[in-house]
């Protein structure tokens, strides 16, 4: 390609607007190497000598070029090493300024250089003029910047087959083209005509049509679509008709317009590609995890989801896996060995037979789709998983560590009705009980239409649960407590709490308090006791006055919420609520599960003056240690141990023990579930004063709790020597 833009000599190098060969050696011996540069000179020699019949000029352009895309190529391949680029504008612009710096330039300073020291060019004066160094650069600009792209686009694209239909575009816009073209023709006519202004104004449309065509296109037609368009400009405008000839200023106009729609068109396509790569990565980032490249939650939602709903679903296998002491080899081994395991665990995953997709849930938490027509395929595939990854050693500073994981199972039917909830639900269940079983932690079922129905209801009852937290159908029951210690006039008692469903009815508490657990909400749930037991204290002073203790149940989970005793001191506070008439009962078996956080929030409560209670003493299997470790005021004693104290002499002896160290450590024994009389009269025979049982009062709405004072306050006399005593022991 060679397009004249003078008629004078022969020798003038600014007669050629556009020099291809430059181009090709750039881009071969960027990306090929230095030596495959020789063929694209090789060819400007040929080209030179079968255009010019001068072997002087055509060698001069040879070595030119050869001196142009050398360096230029050197300093791309530099710049990449040096500091490559994950954007198409950082790269655009780099080969802008290389060829604009380095290539261009070299090439007219040597073909300039190489002709004034020939002998046998003509026109020497005008080798050395500004207009013709400023031909040569324009000339190899618009070569390299015309040909490199359109190269590249064939020689960096993947192969068709590895690109999804849908993201193929057309090799040539079409439209672009017509419009360029169009420009073209009336633009020439113009010039004809005698008008050359008009005639440049008219090529001026040609920038926003290469903008429109690069932000619609993608890279190989928008090069390919600038390369036929600019060829299809200079042609029309630059080739000398008979009698005719076009201006060397002409020229250099239409190659500094043509220069400036190259550069726009580049830029704005970069700019749209680094948008449509940033879309794309943050829509991959939604739905992938970046540890492993597995599916995220909502990756797995989204692909499991759509399987479900397929018209032509197979039987599927769905299988979870959870790595039970991954915080434990995090510790201990570090982050880079966890990430390994983690991409190891997700290699195991992809390999399975007949996988469709997996997932990483979270750290140490995984789930797999594969083709499974039968439950033993399900089985076969979860023991693959758990044997290559349980008891696998990994040795770190302080001992090994072998790892201790569990898988679940389910097999879906195609006919069955499900979404994606429901059976990451039942996998869920599934992975509980594998957890809960021995050597080898695997459980492996189908899922059954009574399973889903059965989850739906549970989630149905949660639903009513947290609907009746937040509207506060939250009611207040009481059981009075046996209490030497209160003054005449005066109750103890313990809250006790049902929810009214929306039908009216009750929801009791072995019902609601088991799933307000399953659906951690039991926080929520003290949350909304303290709050309401305050306010109806506050609500009725007489009732309150009245008062001398009331004890409110803590769960286990609220003895981790390290703003609870922030929250209980604010409503202290709100509803004027005397701290030493609340006693806060904490469950033993949760103390001894989390002693750390049980003796803060202790400690927390205390030094606010509430009272603490130890309830269900004796079910944790503890020793009396934990008497000792937290600054208690009662220690009640579990109702399994008091309803089988006549028959049984071993509760007997739980139950004295406990008395006898309490007595020692200065804290009261509170008797739960004091159900006869035998019973009572045998914990009084034992030195047990304070009582709580159905014996003494059954739970009832809180109003109606002070009805009852009358009868309390004549069991008085019958506790009172066994209170004499205990106030004798406590002083020795």
């Amino acid at each position: 390609m060679c397009f004249a833009a003078s008629s004078g000599s022969n020798g003038d190098p600014s007669r050629f607007l556009c020099w291809p060969a430059l181009g090709v050696a750039l881009t071969f011996a960027w990306r090929a190497g230095l030596v495959w540069a020789l063929p694209a000179v090789a060819g400007a020699f040929l080209f030179g000598i079968l255009r010019f019949d001068q072997p002087s000029l055509a060698l001069s352009g040879a070595i030119a070029t050869l001196a142009g895309a050398v360096p230029g190529a050197v300093a791309l391949r530099k710049l990449s090493l040096w500091k490559p680029t994950d954007d198409s504008l950082s790269d655009t612009v780099r080969f802008f300024l290389v060829t604009f710096l380095i290539c261009a330039p070299v090439f007219a300073l040597t073909a300039v250089a190489i002709a004034s020291n020939t002998a046998s060019l003509p026109s020497l004066p005008s080798l050395r003029s500004f207009s013709s160094h400023v031909g040569l650069w324009l000339s190899s600009t618009l070569g390299i910047l015309l040909v490199v792209p359109a190269l590249l686009s064939f020689m960096d694209a993947p192969a068709a087959e590895t690109v999804p239909r849908s993201d193929r575009r057309p090799t040539l816009d079409l439209a672009g083209m017509a419009l360029a073209l169009g420009l073209a023709i009336v633009s020439a006519m113009l010039a004809r005509d005698g008008q050359p202004r008009y005639a440049m104004l008219v090529l001026y449309f040609y920038l926003p049509i290469v903008a429109w065509v690069a932000i619609r296109t993608g890279q190989r037609a928008n090069a390919l679509t600038l390369l036929a368009s600019a060829c299809v400009i200079l042609s029309t405008s630059l080739v000398t008709t008979p009698g005719a000839a076009v201006e060397a200023s002409r020229a250099i106009d239409i190659g500094a317009l043509l220069l400036a729609a190259i550069v726009i068109s580049h830029i704005v396509q970069a700019l749209a590609v680094d948008r449509l790569t940033a879309l794309r990565r943050v829509a991959r980032l939604a739905h992938e995890d970046t540890t492993t490249a597995l599916l995220n939650d909502r990756g797995l939602l989204s692909v499991f989801g759509d399987l479900l709903v397929s018209p032509e679903r197979p039987n599927l296998g769905l299988v979870g896996l959870t790595i039970s002491n991954f915080e434990a080899m995090t510790d201990l081994c570090g982050a880079i060995p966890a990430i390994q395991l983690e991409q190891s665990a997700a290699t195991i995953l992809l390999r399975q037979p007949g996988m469709r997709c997996a997932a990483r849930l979270s750290a140490g938490r995984y789930i797999l789709v594969t083709d499974a027509e039968t439950v033993a395929q399900v089985r076969s595939v979860a023991r693959d998983i758990y044997s290559s990854l349980n008891g696998r050693l990994f040795a770190t500073v302080n001992g090994n560590l072998r790892l201790q994981v569990c898988v679940g199972g389910l097999q879906i039917d195609r006919h069955s009705l499900v979404d994606s909830e429901d059976c990451l639900a039942a996998l869920t269940d599934a992975l509980t009980i594998a957890a809960s079983v021995r050597e080898p932690q695997l459980f492996v079922e189908p899922l059954s239409q009574l399973m889903i129905d059965s989850r739906r209801a549970l989630q149905v009852k949660i639903e009513h649960i947290r609907e009746a937290l937040h509207e506060s159908r939250l009611e207040l029951y009481a059981q009075p407590v046996v209490d030497p210690d209160a003054p005449p006039g005066m109750v103890s008692y313990e809250v006790l709490t049902r929810l009214r469903d929306r039908d009216g009815s009750l929801i009791q508490p072995p019902e609601f308090l088991k799933l307000a657990i399953k659906a951690q909400m039991s926080v929520t749930f003290d949350r909304a006791v303290v709050q309401r037991a305050f306010s109806w204290l506050a609500s009725h002073p007489r009732n309150l006055a009245r008062t001398h203790k009331c004890s409110i149940n803590l769960s286990g989970a609220t003895m981790s919420d390290g703003a609870f005793a922030g929250f209980v001191c604010e409503q202290r506070l709100l509803h004027g609520i005397p701290a030493d008439r609340i006693v806060f009962e904490i469950t033993e078996s949760e103390a001894i599960r989390n002693p750390a956080a049980a003796s803060r929030l202790v400690d927390d409560l205390k030094s606010q003056g509430f009272c603490i209670a130890l309830d269900d003493f004796g079910t944790g299997l503890a020793t009396f240690e934990y008497l000792k470790r937290f600054p208690l005021d009662y220690v009640k004693i579990d109702g399994s141990f008091i309803r089988n104290l006549t028959s049984s002499a071993i509760d007997e002896e739980i139950v004295m023990s406990t008395v006898r160290v309490a007595r020692r450590l200065k804290l009261r024994t509170v008797a739960e579930h004091v159900h006869n009389e035998t019973v009572h009269t045998r914990l009084r025979e034992m030195g047990v004063v304070y009582l709580q049982g159905d014996l003494f009062g059954a739970a009832r709405p809180i109003d109606s709790i002070f009805e009852q004072l009358a009868d309390l306050e004549s069991l008085a006399p019958a506790v009172e020597d066994h209170h004499s005593d205990l106030l004798a022991s406590r002083s020795l």
